[in-house]
């Protein structure tokens, strides 16, 4: 069963849940009225003597909603809904657009050693992975020049990092155009993206940029716009990044894959909602607001939206902080309210109503 078929099964069920409350209150209250016709005395005006002070009992069915566009549930009709509902919070919020990259070594914190004279390596001190500190020994060289004893040249890590690459095992011969090995500095990063070419007027060098790395998805990294290059790719048409990474820990790697979001706009203390709160399209974009403390009576309410990450989306106009929305359930409540549409729109254009993407 794919995943639309098996939302629009989850959404009849849950209507057909809240019809069957529905049909149980209503049912409750005929037969309390079938008890007043045929179990008590009545007055002439049709009234019982010892209740004509008592109103008759309010029917909680949400079909049978008055004017004041209030939608009144059950607490039956609430769990089968499934209504879950999250607090309007003040919150910073960013406006973004994303991209794809790859992590390479920042330009000179990468070092080849390398032998200017032919020999042998006598020792080796260091494997691939190890961290080194500068000025540490880590291979030695026999000079092939005729003397006795032949001269020793040592080779030193010339920063404190990493040994990237060894390209030398002991005894094996050694010729000045071929590297012994390769440390690299891994306290700071480039993260190259790849910008769709309609991006490209979006970025600027400063530009706050924030990474998840494949390997890290729970860790945000943060980084800055270096520098772009000067043609795009002729494959792609899209233009290399260079976004500079702060790396202490040395968690990314070179060849690592991650994806970037470029800040374009921020608001520090946005009134926002989660993205799941907000139904419909266009310029018809509504919440559904919880009255009182109980989750049990809703209205809907238009809202105007700002800006939106991932998560959450900001809301201009139409709630206030503290208040409180449906985030789960909203949208077979909509039906039940008897006013239909579809979810938000995604970043990509779409929307989603209970099957999934409707275009």
């Amino acid at each position: 069963m794919n995943k639309k078929t098996l939302l629009t099964l989850l959404t009849l069920l849950a209507l057909l849940g809240v019809g069957y409350a529905i049909y149980r209150e209503l049912h409750h209250h005929h037969d309390h009225d079938d008890a007043h016709a045929h179990g008590h005395a009545h007055g002439p005006d049709g009234s019982h003597p010892d209740h004509a002070d008592h109103a008759a009992p309010a029917t909680s069915s949400a079909l049978a909603a008055p004017d004041d566009g209030i939608i009144r549930l059950t607490s039956a009709m609430v769990q089968n809904l499934g209504l879950l509902t999250a607090e309007v919070e003040l919150r910073p919020l960013e406006k973004s657009f994303p991209a794809l990259g790859r992590v390479e070594p920042e330009p000179g914190k990468v070092a080849a050693l390398a032998s200017r004279v032919p020999g042998r390596v006598t020792r080796l001190l260091v494997h691939d992975g190890q961290a080194v500190r500068a000025g540490e020994l880590l291979v030695e060289v026999e000079s092939r020049v005729v003397a006795n004893p032949p001269p020793l040249i040592p080779f030193v890590a010339p920063f404190d990092g990493v040994v990237l690459d060894v390209h030398v095992t002991p005894g094996a011969p050694v010729e000045p155009d071929r590297p012994l090995l390769t440390v690299i500095d891994l306290s700071e990063v480039d993260v190259v993206a790849h910008v769709p070419e309609a991006q490209i007027t979006a970025v600027r060098p400063g530009q706050l940029v924030h990474l998840h790395a494949t390997a890290f998805p729970d860790h945000t990294f943060t980084g800055r716009v270096k520098n772009t290059a000067a043609q795009l790719d002729d494959t792609g048409g899209s233009l290399r990044v260079f976004v500079h990474v702060a790396n202490p820990d040395a968690q990314l790697l070179p060849g690592m894959s991650a994806r970037l979001a470029f800040v374009t706009n921020t608001s520090p203390d946005a009134v926002a909602v989660p993205r799941a709160a907000v139904l419909g399209e266009g310029g018809d974009l509504f919440v559904f607001l919880q009255l009182g403390e109980e989750p049990t009576e809703f209205v809907r309410t238009p809202v105007v939206v700002g800006l939106r990450d991932e998560r959450f989306i900001e809301i201009i106009d139409g709630v206030l902080p503290g208040d409180r929305v449906v985030t789960q359930g909203n949208y077979p409540l909509q039906f039940v309210g008897g006013a239909a549409a579809t979810k938000l729109e995604d970043d990509h254009g779409h929307s989603h109503g209970p099957g999934g993407h409707s275009h």
